[in-house]
């Protein structure tokens, strides 16, 4: 019952995000690539996103993955995180993020807990790039067809426009996720 009711709220937030920007559904699936049907999911709660569609989102709404997740930050040019950040589950990873003051709009950078028990999801692509860092245990990184294992302190980064997905190998695994986009603000678009 409790999960129903983070993933309600996400999708509350997510409602909310594209309302304040004046958009509609049809014009955040044209920015985005996900389907206006998908959309109305996740913004209804009926499905959760996965962590390429909140930076996605995030990105395509001019906030950030923790204020998608319910996390308010305070109007300061400097943000800190503490190991004992909150986390949130989403499409069955745990994930804390770790950066972002408020107007930070470039970097998104997500600390995530892949359980060992966890069925890889599918393949995601998105706008931007990405960079990974496993902290503990091992991943699988699927990236354009090919497999990749990466062992405690390696790291990958990869052009996120690509088909790729990462899932634990032979346990659990926790990773540093960085998520950097260029995408001009949407404002800034005339139609």
């Amino acid at each position: 019952m409790e999960d129903a009711l983070k993933v309600s709220e996400l999708g509350d937030r997510l409602r909310s995000a594209r309302e304040v920007r004046s958009l509609t559904l049809d014009q955040l699936s044209a920015s985005t690539g996900i389907s206006k049907a998908h959309l109305s999911r996740l913004e209804s709660g009926a499905r959760q996103p996965s962590v390429g569609i909140l930076v996605d989102l995030a990105a395509a709404l001019g906030t950030r993955v923790s204020t998608l997740l319910g996390e308010d930050a305070e109007r300061a040019s400097l943000a800190t995180f503490t190991p004992d950040a909150p986390r949130h589950l989403a499409a069955g990873l745990e994930i804390a993020s770790t950066s972002g003051y408020p107007d930070s709009r470039a970097l998104e950078v997500l600390r995530v807990h892949i359980p060992a028990d966890r069925q890889p999801s599918a393949p995601v692509r998105h706008r931007g790039e990405e960079w990974i860092y496993v902290v503990r245990g091992a991943v699988e990184l699927e990236f354009d067809g090919m497999l990749y294992e990466l062992g405690k302190d390696m790291a990958a980064h990869f052009d996120a426009s690509r088909i790729h997905r990462l899932s634990a190998a032979g346990g659990s695994a926790e990773l540093l996720l960085v998520s950097a986009d260029y995408r001009p603000d949407l404002t800034s678009i005339h139609h």
